[in-house]
């Protein structure tokens, strides 16, 4: 390092004092700082230690274990045991594979629509050759139950708000002719109160991605059945006239703005907000209403995209004669406040273009998207997923698991824990590398990523967003051994830095955007690389809808300028960044926390931007930056924040983006840790 370098260095580690006093009248107190430099010297589990005397909770591959439910005890017969549907029919190899694809697929009962009949799989297998029909799948929302409806054939006491509502799928189907099958969850899987009926349930459960991606068209019965389908119709015609067209929002304004309470409507059904139907949204090709109009969720999105932009630029603005609404503030930073609705996270198309391109969605990304989503059971949370999951992340689903019917957590915690412990004992290690930690977990699993967790706002925490997704590390591993047992996870890591400074809580909106660019100057100014936190600051801007694309450039430009100004009032002159800050990616969001670390033999402090648990604060000297991947450093996308609990044992607080050129200087050698 040459002397002016290693003097600015030093300079950082003498000014924490003079920082502190400094911001705390102008900024609030926006830093702090260890007051002496000290050895970067981790206490870490020595390569004797590895052995530990502990328990493994191991993940085993078999197709089936004591109590692993009847589809995986299942696979352990043969097909001439099997025979499903009965069919005893002498065939070569290749027929008998066809035949076992054909079953594997089938629906175990269809509802023939003509003749008002429910028949199982061997009965309309044979009326249609050993071929699945075509057939119409159905998604609806009951909503309050206030019926138990008795129909011919059916077995089982068929729950409902409205019968009415049945005479409208009936009806849709009969029309015309046009639905000789339908498959129905409520009709066609056994909702009896029986061991059988658990059983059932618990295999036909993991068969709603063949069911709903098999199905020529799904029926969308909403909640609202009867207006919603006008209002839908109006809403499309609004986007073919005016948005589409680029048509002038103030000539239009009086409809547009009237509009917002159709689309409010729409937009606020239920059957946008259970967790069982976000698969049923997802899987199927097509989706049809009941006065035969396709259902355009990319439109809604679209939309909703639409209304945000033009309330934030103010091109649209409340009309003379417009409706008052209490949820609309036009100008305003945060120009929609409505709770849920206009949350455009709930229409979001990235889910169906990774499930058409994968065949499943990744399960953490998932159980985000629902949070916000409603179900009557918790276990329902990842059962009603379990159609878009990949059959590495599936686990066997129990009886009791599929039956579970009350408010206890405990079934769903349980498959919650196989399904991670499956994950990290494959090697994948992105369930840490995600924002969803669980600060009330039980010692030894904090490292696991809660189920609960990944809800917007937590009442524990008051303007905690604990939701953080980064698909960037789905492909991560690690290929070390790596064991779970009661302490922890047990793992090999790498060191990245020890962090020596840090940022107060920082949340959303363009004033917190500010302190974040003040923090950057200020520690651009006394010698750090800030070199990490401007790239991820500069991608904020590029990724913003709040700068035009010809102006991505300038804005990044201006911004690089402005954290590199020579004073304070410079500096000040130039924050008008912090409104375009809030909208970008990795940007937006509360908890986060500016934080200087210094890797091993290099005395000047790297910046980066992290997001930190609001509930555990980085422990200044304890506090360490650690990748848990094995592979190449250079290549790494995410970094994890933890802090120092034990001798051995560390315990995450958050995650950080990486930045390549740091990994191309770190030390490579991984050592063994616990991770609580």
């Amino acid at each position: 390092m040459d002397p002016e370098s290693e003097s600015r260095a030093e300079g950082v580690h003498k000014f924490g004092s003079w920082a502190l006093n400094n911001l705390q009248e102008g900024s609030l107190g926006l830093l702090t700082f260890r007051e002496a430099l000290q050895a970067f010297q981790p206490v870490l589990a020595t390569e004797s230690d590895s052995q530990l005397d502990l328990e493994a909770l191991h993940y085993t591959g078999s197709r089936y274990q004591p109590g692993a439910g009847p589809e995986a005890a299942a696979g352990l017969k043969s097909a001439d045991d099997a025979e499903p549907g009965g069919l005893n029919i002498e065939m070569n190899s290749e027929q008998h594979d066809l035949r076992e694809n054909v079953l594997a697929k089938a629906p175990l009962r269809l509802y023939d629509c003509e003749n008002e009949v429910l028949k199982d799989q061997q009965t309309y297998l044979q009326e249609t050759g050993h071929t699945i029909p075509p057939y119409l799948v159905v998604s609806q929302v009951w909503g309050e139950i206030k019926h138990q409806m008795i129909l011919p054939t059916i077995e089982w006491p068929v729950a409902i708000s409205d019968p009415a509502k049945w005479d409208t799928i009936l009806a849709y189907c009969k029309a015309g002719k046009r639905v000789k099958w339908m498959w129905m969850d409520a009709i066609c899987i056994n909702q009896s109160n029986s061991p059988e009926a658990d059983e059932e349930k618990a295999v036909e459960i993991p068969k709603m991605n063949h069911y709903y991606r098999g199905a020529t068209a799904c029926l969308v019965v909403p909640s609202n059945y009867l207006n919603f389908p006008l209002a839908h119709a109006q809403l499309v015609d609004l986007s073919c006239d005016i948005m589409d067209v680029n048509a002038s929002v103030q000539d239009n304004a009086l409809r547009i703005w009237e509009s917002i309470a159709v689309l409010d409507a729409v937009i606020g059904d239920e059957w946008f907000w259970r967790v069982w139907t976000y698969q049923e949204f997802l899987l199927p090709n097509k989706h049809i209403l009941p006065d035969g109009q396709e259902l355009r969720v990319d439109l809604l999105r679209r939309l909703l995209d639409w209304y945000h932009k033009i309330l934030r630029n103010g091109s649209l603005k409340k009309p003379q004669g417009g409706t008052d609404y209490n949820f609309i503030h036009p100008g305003k930073e945060l120009v929609i406040s409505a709770p849920r609705n206009w949350q455009t996270r709930n229409l979001r198309f990235q889910m169906k273009e990774e499930l058409e391109q994968n065949g499943h969605v990744n399960l953490i990304s998932l159980i985000w998207q629902i949070s916000h989503r409603q179900s009557m059971y918790p276990v329902d949370r990842l059962l009603g997923l379990y159609g878009l999951l990949s059959d590495e992340e599936k686990v066997p689903i129990n009886p009791s698991e599929a039956s579970d019917r009350n408010s206890s957590t405990a079934a769903l915690e349980s498959m919650w824990e196989r399904m991670m412990a499956k994950a990290i004992m494959s090697g994948r290690v992105w369930p840490l590398l995600h924002d969803s930690p669980e600060p009330d977990a039980v010692d030894g699993k904090h490292w696991m990523p809660h189920i609960t967790a990944p809800n917007l706002w937590n009442e524990r925490f008051p303007g905690a967003a604990l939701a953080g997704l980064h698909p960037e590390t789905l492909h991560h591993h690690n290929q070390k051994d790596m064991k779970i047992a009661d302490d922890g996870l047990h793992i090999a890591v790498r060191f990245v830095g020890c962090v020596m400074g840090m940022s107060i809580n920082i949340g959303d909106g363009g004033g917190e955007m500010n302190k974040i660019t003040f923090c950057t100057w200020f520690l651009t100014a006394n010698g750090c690389n800030t070199d990490p936190i401007i790239q991820q600051l500069q991608h904020g801007l590029a990724t913003s809808d709040m700068v035009a694309s010809n102006e991505i450039q300038g804005s990044q430009e201006a911004l690089f300028a402005a954290l590199h100004a020579s004073s304070y009032s410079e500096l000040m002159g130039e924050m008008n960044f912090g409104r375009k800050l809030t909208y970008g990616n990795e940007i937006m969001g509360w908890n986060k926390r500016v934080l200087c670390f210094q890797i091993e033999g290099h005395r000047t402090p790297f910046v980066v931007l992290a997001w930190i648990h609001c509930s555990s604060p980085p422990k200044m000297g304890d506090c360490w930056i650690v990748d848990v991947t094995s592979e190449p450093a250079q290549t790494v996308r995410r970094w994890i924040v933890v802090n120092k609990v034990g001798p051995k044992t560390f315990r995450k607080i958050g995650t950080v983006r990486a930045w390549q050129p740091i990994g191309a200087i770190l030390n490579q050698s991984s050592v063994r840790i616990i991770l609580d």
